[in-house]
């Protein structure tokens, strides 16, 4: 503001001297009188003097070439003359581009690493006085930095530990940067570049990795699919048996049912007799059974003679009032048919 005030004044002069030179008659009659210029110089002082700072901005004021006070924001007054404006910083978060840079590892592999840093300006009389430019100190620094962290690392924990290389980095740079009046919030690595026959040579490593989780996988299912086989047949065979024995259980008990039955049926009037013609029945068919399957029948011991056995089964049936016509004897003990 003071310089465009001086400015109109400087103006002013020129055209008061080039009008009376010239004798133009201009209607400036105004610039001849003193009041004006009294004015002029008033105000012209005031623009000097006095500072308006922004937000987010600090001055560093020197008088006589000493430091002597920082301005923030507000109305500031500077003495001219004897004070000055030696330093203007912005207090607001600022954000460096870290070239990229090549770094060794740990392994020997070679890989080219850029990253952004970000820092702020927080006192400013440290920042005007304790380096002579704050952006390549930091800069610089937070390349070195890098190197050394990444050439303590192998070159997969480059990648898996990237926050561990921002931390290290943000910690060097901040300790030193306390000294330049700058504070350092946070570093980010934006890529991590490799040789092309280093890429290839990680993506074999990464190929033959997983082929072999694939065939441990698959192993594994088989192991598992055998054991739940096994263990299936194991429980079935479990259940046959004990359907079997159930099975055997139910039968066991309807027989001693049927037994129970008949013996319930003995006791009442012609159940004796009954059982009799029943019996007298099954042992002509198995007899006539047995005579299908072959063309011999022996048969030996006591009961060999079947007019025995098939006479007291005529008896029997008599007794039951359904026998039919007397068969004639069976005498052989050795019968041959066809």
């Amino acid at each position: 503001m003071g310089a465009l005030i001086f400015l109109v004044g400087l103006i002013a002069v020129a055209v008061a001297i080039t009008d009376t030179v010239l004798g133009l008659g201009l209607p400036i009659g105004y610039l001849y009188n003193p009041l004006v210029w009294f004015c002029y110089v008033g105000l012209l002082t005031v623009a000097t003097i006095v500072k308006f700072v922004r937000q987010q901005e600090a001055l560093v004021i020197e008088r006589l070439g000493r430091y002597n006070r920082t301005c923030t924001a507000g109305i500031n007054i500077i003495w001219p003359a004897v004070e000055r404006v030696a330093y203007s910083f912005d207090l607001r978060e600022q954000v460096i581009d870290i070239p990229a840079q090549d770094a060794i590892t740990k392994d020997n592999a070679t890989v080219t690493i850029d990253g952004i840093l970000y820092f702020k300006i927080v006192h400013a009389k440290d920042a005007a006085y304790g380096a002579q430019n704050i952006s390549r100190a930091i800069i610089n620094l937070a390349q070195t930095t890098m190197r050394s962290a990444i050439g303590s690392m192998e070159l997969d924990k480059t990648f898996e530990q990237r926050a561990e290389i921002n931390e290290r980095v943000v910690r060097a740079v901040a300790e030193a940067a306390q000294t330049w009046g700058a504070q350092v919030t946070r570093y980010e690595i934006k890529d991590i570049t490799m040789p092309r026959s280093l890429l290839e040579s990680m993506e074999r490593q990464m190929k033959a990795e997983r082929d072999k989780r694939a065939a441990v996988l698959e192993s594994e299912g088989i192991k598992q699919s055998q054991i739940n086989r096994a263990e299936g047949e194991r429980q079935a065979a479990i259940l046959r048996s004990e359907g079997e024995q159930q099975s055997a259980v139910n039968v066991a008990a309807g027989q001693a049912e049927a037994i129970r039955l008949v013996r319930e049926q003995i006791k009442q009037e012609g159940g004796f007799e009954a059982v009799q013609l029943e019996v007298a029945k099954a042992a002509l068919e198995q007899y006539g059974n047995l005579a299908k399957h072959g063309n011999s029948l022996v048969i030996m011991g006591s009961e060999a003679d079947p007019s025995g056995w098939l006479a007291k089964a005529m008896a029997v049936l008599k007794a039951a009032g359904a026998a039919p016509a007397e068969p004639g004897p069976a005498t052989p003990q050795h019968r041959t048919w066809g």
